[in-house]
Order: C-alpha cells, then structure tokens, then sequence
C-alpha cells in the first residue's frame, strides 16, 4: 500500500467577513473620535483661540491706556510745569497760536538768484551743477565701398 498525500481541492475563501470586519473597526474608531470631539469645550484645549484671547486682553487694555493718555488732564512733570491735554484742546491751542503769529514765513531766506532745480544746499548756497555736454547729431556714415553695378550674364566679358 503506498500512502498518497491527501490533497483536497483547494476552497476558496470569501474576503467580505474581512471587509465586513475593516468596516465595523472604521466605524468604532469614527465613533470614538466623534465622542471626544464633542466631550470636552474647544475653546479649552485650542491654542489660537486663547492666543486671540490674550491679543484682545491686552488691545482692550493699551486702548484704556490711550484713552486715559489723550482726553484728560494731568501733569507729565510738575516740576518743569508740564500738562498733558486733550487732543482737541492741544489743536485749539496751537491753531490760535499760529494765527496770532501773522503771514507765514519761510524758515530759510529765499534767494531769487539762483535758478529753479538747482541743488540747494542748507543755507541757501547753490551747489555747483555740471553742465552736460551739447547734443550733436552723428553724421551719416559713409559707405566704404563705392556702389558699382554688377555685371549681368547678358554682356561678354572683357578680355
């Protein structure tokens, strides 16, 4: 007796219980993502928004600083005499400042002489400008070779 290896037919195996499988660990894992997702409060663990948080606190704050600083009074130095005013009084006072002074006037005397574009330095001294050279025109060039007609096939040759 011979023994032979027994070699049944090969069966075929089905993949859907390895897809079905794959499916239901999908959905487990959305569903746990989901659940943690709307556990906890956002704005508690995302670090823009309490970045913005603090960028606002501290606007908010330079903002009341500012606010203070340019519509009230106060003294800046009381020893020198120094206020702090409104803005809007600082303006009232310089414009009446200013009209009680007249005509404006230039801060440097004007010298009429010197002709306009020039370069002025401070003081009113005219730095010397160079002059640029006259445009002339290039000539026509002449042509190098005088022009003489080729001979056509039509003439004989001189001997």
């Amino acid at each position: 007796m011979n023994p032979a290896p027994h070699n049944p037919a090969p069966r075929e195996k089905s993949i859907w219980p390895m897809f079905a499988g794959a499916f239901v660990l999908f959905a487990l894992f959305a569903l746990g993502v989901l659940w943690m997702l709307r556990s906890g409060d956002p704005a508690s663990y995302d670090e823009e928004a309490i970045r913005a948080k603090e960028r606002y606190d501290i606007l908010a704050k330079i903002r009341e600083e500012n606010k203070t600083l340019t519509t009230g009074y106060r003294w800046a130095d009381q020893a020198k005499g120094l206020v702090r005013l409104p803005i809007d009084r600082a303006m009232e006072l310089t414009v009446a400042n200013l009209a009680a002074q007249g005509e404006p006037r230039p801060a440097n005397p004007i010298d009429l002489t010197i002709p306009l574009g020039s370069a002025v330095k401070p003081g009113g001294l005219a730095a010397a400008q160079p002059t640029p050279p006259p445009f002339n025109a290039p000539e026509p060039a002449a042509p190098a070779m005088p022009a003489t007609p080729a001979p056509s096939p039509e003439t004989p040759a001189a001997p």
